[in-house]
């Protein structure tokens, strides 16, 4: 078979993520030191914007949660009348600006343990203007910074802006909520091993992900049918593909629906175990084919992986990280990336002197991506 047996993508109306001019900051001064402090908000698992710029039109940059540790560097005043802080991450070394009531200061340099279990820390009452957003996921267990390689980032790239079918813009689309999967057709007995198989890979590698069997209020359908069936179930079917999956998200980006059929005819148990695992995470978001790996499961040729490779595994952890948002663009992608290979290479340089990093630390320059 030379056909490439799956894709996908739903044209959807789109929102342009426009980043609006950021505020000039009347400076209250840089301190001569760092001073401790901590994030707070009013729930204990809210998310916490990281702009570029003491503003709230300004770009996200990264997202803080309640009780990171951090030290701040300045001050200022923005255009929003809002008193902003210039923090830096004591884990990451991460920088960036937080509105002010967002931080709580330390009289003392802070001896808690990192990271801080949410339920332990009490916070004060805030505005519900706040730079904040509340979530329903609990905080993820690991807060480390990922290491990834230019050929990751590269790849990740190339899979996740857009899709192969349809007009879909070039940005970033991910599941925000469990995914709920309803099975319909006749599957073989592998057919759900491997089904089981993926999920738990797919929990595993990411972070707040949940996908789950749910019969009765499902937002995720798998058609198990002949591929001469497909368009009955999927009018956006393209045809001679054995394997194909559709999927719909909203203006924001947030995928909240999708259709994947599955061909029980012209294809052997192990070319349909590798589709239900192409398909399902290519429904996820990482919706592009390549010619680049054959030992990936998003590979344009036919091949049959029935396992994911080591640069799958990394793609999928990179788009379900938590700094990693719906809608973000390939340069705010690359930003959040090559912030976080500059924060490595800092804490790196800083271990192997001995010292703290400089206190004027300023974000990185992101380089442009080219196709």
């Amino acid at each position: 078979m030379t056909v490439k047996l799956s894709l996908l993508a739903a044209m959807r109306q789109m929102v342009p993520f426009a980043l609006a001019p950021t505020a000039i900051a009347l400076s209250v001064g840089l301190p001569s030191w760092a001073k401790p402090a901590m994030l707070q908000a009013n729930y204990a698992d809210s998310q916490i914007n990281v702009r570029s710029a003491p503003s709230k039109a300004a770009s996200r940059v990264s997202i803080g949660r309640v009780g990171d540790r951090v030290e701040v560097l300045q001050e200022a005043r923005g255009r929003d009348g809002a008193t902003w802080s210039y923090v830096r991450f004591v884990q990451s070394r991460l920088a960036g600006w937080v509105r002010s009531d967002l931080v709580q200061m330390q009289r003392s340099p802070l001896t808690i343990p990192f990271p801080v279990a949410s339920s332990t820390i009490a916070v004060s009452p805030q505005p519900n203007s706040a730079d904040t957003t509340a979530v329903t996921a609990p905080r993820p267990k690991s807060l480390g910074l990922p290491s990834y390689t230019p050929e990751q980032i590269s790849y990740f790239l190339e899979v996740t802006m857009g899709g192969e079918f349809g007009a879909s813009a070039p940005r970033v689309r991910k599941w925000q909520g469990p995914v709920k999967i309803k099975i319909h057709g006749s599957p073989t007995s592998e057919d759900l091993r491997t089904l089981q198989a993926v999920i738990q890979d797919i929990e595993g590698l990411t972070e707040g992900l949940q996908l789950q069997m749910d019969q009765d209020n499902p937002n995720l359908e798998i058609y198990f049918v002949p591929e001469s069936d497909f368009r009955r179930y999927e009018p956006n079917y393209q045809p001679l593909n054995y394997g194909f999956f559709w999927t719909h998200w909203n203006e924001q980006n947030t995928i909240y629906n999708a259709r994947i059929l599955i061909s029980t005819v012209g294809v052997s148990q192990k070319e349909r175990s590798h589709l239900i695992r192409e398909e399902l995470t290519q429904s996820l978001g990482l919706m592009q084919d390549s010619s680049r790996y054959p030992d990936s499961i998003f590979f344009q040729g036919w091949t049959d992986p029935t396992e994911y490779s080591e640069i799958d595994k990394a793609l999928l952890r990179m788009l379900y990280r938590p700094e990693i948002q719906p809608g973000m663009t390939r340069s705010q992608v690359a930003q959040v990336l090559s912030q976080w290979q500059t924060a490595n290479q800092s804490s790196a340089a800083t271990q192997r002197l001995g010292d703290r990093a400089p206190l004027d630390f300023s974000l990185p320059v992101v380089p442009q991506v080219r196709r």
